[in-house]
């Protein structure tokens, strides 16, 4: 990832790239134990950054994450955000694992 990848779409286009590299590098690997992986080595870590994707994009800041608040699991302002982050870059790696067929 680069400086320049700093929006939530830019991250969404990272996880798809590393789903089909890695699927490339080794087909046999478990569909869900990548898509979580993924998903989570591309989740922004700093405050701002993670802001910002909620300015970006609103409902990620008003949804209630499936999974519960981030981090510490207090239901903060940021740990939601983060968590629908996870959660929607999640669903993206699983998406792209469905498209290339490789689905469990």
């Amino acid at each position: 990832m680069t400086d320049q990848e700093t929006t939530l779409w830019d991250r969404i286009k990272g996880v798809r790239e590393e789903i089909n590299e890695r699927l490339e590098d080794e087909p046999d690997q478990d569909a869900g134990d990548l898509a979580f992986e993924v998903a989570d080595n591309w989740c922004p870590i700093y405050t701002g950054e993670i802001m910002q994707y909620a300015a970006e994009d609103i409902s990620l800041a008003v949804n209630e994450p499936e999974l519960g608040p981030a981090f510490d699991g207090k239901p903060t302002p940021v740990n939601i955000v983060a968590a629908n982050i996870f959660e929607r870059l999640h669903e993206e790696a699983q998406e792209e694992i469905r498209r290339l067929g490789k689905e469990e």
